[in-house]
């Protein structure tokens, strides 16, 4: 595997659709975007759009969220199968970053609550502060917001691993 890449595309499905960040060296995010996808065919319409990101920007890489075998739904297996074998299909590495290894890159924080790490990046890449969504009540639903700090978050991980194996 390389030690170093130019372009980084993070991709970032959730319930709602799915968040992406590129980067391009380190901290250096060059897009980034959030969308909500309707209807039954997410999964398709995820796979699509994702397609067009890898054919746009060509990264070196390409990062997703790695799932715990148990608890892991068939659908969102199938789906991040379907997302590495569509980039590797174009010759491009993808990696997935679990959410324990996103907790050690962000252990200085003490406590690092998905909050905490919104901050932490806010901090790190001030760009990305207008997007920032507020601390969620109980009896509220996620921000839809929240993905495109959870895609951002396995870019830094991916990035601080790679500096600091």
């Amino acid at each position: 595997m390389k030690s170093r890449y130019n372009l980084i595309l993070s991709f970032y499905p959730h319930a709602r659709g799915f968040a992406y960040v590129v980067f391009e060296r380190s901290l250096s995010p060059v897009d980034w975007g959030m969308s909500d996808l309707p209807g039954k065919q997410k999964a398709r319409q995820c796979l699509r759009r994702l397609s067009a990101l890898l054919d746009q920007y060509r990264p070196d890489v390409l990062l997703i969220r790695d799932v715990p075998q148990e608890g892991t739904t068939k659908r969102a297996a199938t789906l991040l199968a379907a997302m590495k074998k569509l980039a590797e299909g174009r010759g491009i590495v993808s990696a997935a970053v679990s959410r324990e290894q996103i907790q050690e890159a962000f252990a200085h924080l003490g406590s690092p609550t998905r909050y905490a790490i919104v901050e932490a990046i806010i901090k790190d890449i001030p760009m990305l502060a207008p997007y920032a969504p507020p601390i969620r009540k109980i009896w509220n639903g996620e921000d839809r917001r929240m993905g495109l700090f959870d895609a951002a978050a396995l870019a830094l991980t991916f990035i601080r691993r790679r500096v600091h194996p």
